[in-house]
């Protein structure tokens, strides 16, 4: 097996210190109904926290408001900007985790960057609440309350619709005043067309999503679908869409019994009722379904090939009382148990007739036939996967045991390290080291570096060799622009990856290396795609990309998307091109871009410093 790491994708994430909680919830009554904590009540309680193959109870998270900002397809994580605060916020999808857009089960593919979002979010493991239950946009909030707003008058001068609350469902027909504020980029939809605010008319039935919205504004509307009947077909567009998406790649679930060649399954979904509905015909007792292994991010390695068939003996139901659950549990049985068919593992399941191919490139767990390309973010994560096989604690797993402790001479193994994001601030040559902002917190570190220095792997593969990448172990201590560098060479303000080790102490004060994010995007072979360009607003938004691949008949294909993320931008940022100095007003739509960026500090949001236009393959 090849060596991997996975790295996180976001330019303003990571595995860093440990995140404050959002906001507390208000000192609720007692509810007897809840044996945790609740948004409501029970604040005398502990909150829920997840447990292995158990659904969390409906209630039971902590939910915040915000504007999604990043995600990453490939691990299904992100970030969102609170709404009330302004605090960058991480989350993860546990694979239960589910995104609902349009009224609709969604990807984090769908869900254009910037909509406001409520995120229903459990704590993790160190009382962080990072772990995604749910998140749901305006529109699904207001649809699945049987709500809509009735246009009274148009003020387009002043900015605004104003309507009027309703519940047709219900017969309420007046539940109070609201102002939908909108500009020259809200998008208006009737039917399956694109019209303009100008042909809205009084009386019009509508709903919409959201932007801009924080503690001294309500957001502003980003789209509007107008009439029942565009609600409607708006929902369906995107059932259709996921339910696609899906089906090319499996339906997930996880083993709840294991137990000879009989396996047991619940699957998942945030959306119970649809899910009988768009399924239940394709899952036939007696009939053959196919099962593939797959990791707690849903991916699985090569489904043409290491799938098993299997043939269903019985659907039961089970509760919905919980998210992430598509109350149908699947037993059926197999022709040989594998050894990811364990209680607790995740699979996919594949009903009769459906076809089996491989994830596109960079999707999947194996990318094999598509050249020398190896992107360390998109392997398979060995710690996360398979802990045992490392005698250490590491970012990922093991925090039962202790850090590596550095020896004199030797190179750290790799996974060891302690990864911090931070603003280098000050270099001290003659100490071999100097201070770092932390990520978030600002906390103020002073680190040195180890003479031995990080292993990293270089890519020893010509442009044009084909098969798998070879790679050497060279040692690093700096990177800076993708060459290695001394400390001195990296301008302060320069948001830095810090590789830590524990001193004497036990703090964690010395670095194997340190890099800035140009040379982790360069060494990774991947680029942010322009996909819009918000100056007025000081943001751009971009696709994380790969450069383009051999396919399987040595055609040159270009991967998917693998993220999306905001980038900020200032009047003093710099933009590049061929050396040459340009001004953010020469960036366009479709430019391949590096960036370097300051870290996230409190009142001050992390934005480029640095960007440079590059083609795919430079």
């Amino acid at each position: 097996m090849p060596r991997r790491r996975r790295i996180l994708t976001c330019i303003i994430c990571g595995v860093a210190l440990a995140m404050p909680i959002l906001a507390r919830a208000g000192d609720g009554q007692a509810d007897s109904r809840y044996p945790f904590r609740t948004d409501f009540a029970n604040a005398q309680l502990p909150w829920y926290q997840p447990k292995p193959g158990e659904f969390p109870p409906h209630h039971s998270d902590h939910r915040v408001g915000g504007e999604l900002v990043s995600a990453d397809f490939i691990h299904r994580t992100g970030q969102f900007r609170a709404s009330k605060t302004g605090e960058l916020v991480d989350f993860i999808l546990p694979p239960y985790g589910s995104v609902n857009y349009l009224n609709a089960d969604a990807d984090l593919r769908d869900v254009p960057l910037g909509t406001f979002f409520l995120f229903f979010l459990n704590p993790d493991s160190s009382g962080n609440f990072t772990r995604l239950a749910t998140m749901q946009d305006q529109f699904t909030m207001d649809a699945r309350r049987g709500f809509s707003y009735r246009l009274d008058e148009l003020k387009l001068a002043d900015g605004k619709l104003l309507t009027t609350k309703q519940s047709l469902s219900k017969g309420q027909t007046d539940l109070g005043r609201k102002e939908l504020l909108v500009n020259d980029q809200t998008h208006v939809w009737k039917g399956n067309q694109e019209i303009k605010l100008t042909d809205l008319a009084s009386g019009d039935e509508l709903l919409s999503n959201l932007t801009d919205k924080t503690a001294a504004s309500p957001g502003r509307c980003t789209d509007i679908w107008a009439g029942a009947e565009t609600h409607k077909l708006a929902t369906e567009q995107q059932h259709k869409k996921f339910d696609a998406f899906e089906k090319a790649r499996g339906l997930p679930g996880w083993i709840d019994r294991d137990e000879g060649d009989t396996l047991s399954v619940t699957l998942f979904s945030g959306d119970p009722n649809y899910f009988k509905k768009a399924w239940m015909s394709d899952l036939v007792i007696g009939g053959e379904i196919k099962v593939c292994v797959a990791n707690d991010e849903l991916r699985t390695w090569n489904p043409p090939v290491d799938n098993e068939r299997g043939t269903l003996l019985e659907i039961q139901k089970t509760s919905v009382d919980a998210y992430g659950t598509s109350g149908v549990r699947l037993v059926f049985k197999v022709a040989h148990m594998l050894e990811g068919f364990r209680k607790g593992r995740v699979v996919r399941i594949f009903g009769r007739g459906w076809p089996l191919k491989d994830p596109p490139f960079g999707q999947g767990l194996m990318n094999y036939g598509y050249g020398p390309l190896r992107d360390s973010e998109l392997d398979e994560n060995l710690p996360k996967e398979y802990p045992s096989q490392f005698p250490f604690r590491t970012d990922y797993g093991n925090e039962d045991l202790p850090w590596y402790q550095l020896k004199p001479g030797v190179v750290p193994p790799r996974f060891s390290e302690h990864l911090v994001f931070g603003d280098l601030t000050d270099v001290d040559p003659d100490k071999h080291g100097g201070t770092f902002r932390t990520d978030r917190t600002g906390q103020v570190v002073h680190f040195s570096l180890i003479p031995q220095g990080a292993a990293r792997h270089k890519n020893t593969n010509k442009p044009d060799d084909n098969g798998p990448a070879r790679f050497d172990d060279v040692s690093a201590s700096v990177r800076y622009l993708n060459a290695d560098a001394g400390l001195s060479d990296i301008p302060p303000g320069k948001r830095c990856r810090f590789h830590l080790y524990q001193d004497d102490n036990g703090a964690f004060t010395r670095a194997s290396l340190v890099s800035d994010e140009f040379s982790f995007m360069a060494e990774n072979a991947v680029r942010y795609r322009i996909e819009e360009i918000h100056l007025d607003q000081g943001k751009l938004f971009v696709a994380r990309q790969l450069p383009e691949v051999k396919n399987y008949n040595g055609d040159m294909e270009q991967p998917p998307d693998v993220g999306q993320t905001e980038l900020l931008i200032l009047p003093n940022t710099r933009v590049w091109k061929d050396k040459q100095p340009l001004k953010p007003t020469d960036l366009a739509v479709g430019d391949s871009v590096l960036i370097n960026v300051s870290s996230e500090q409190p009142g001050s949001p992390s934005h480029c410093t640095d960007i440079w236009i590059s083609r795919p393959r430079e």
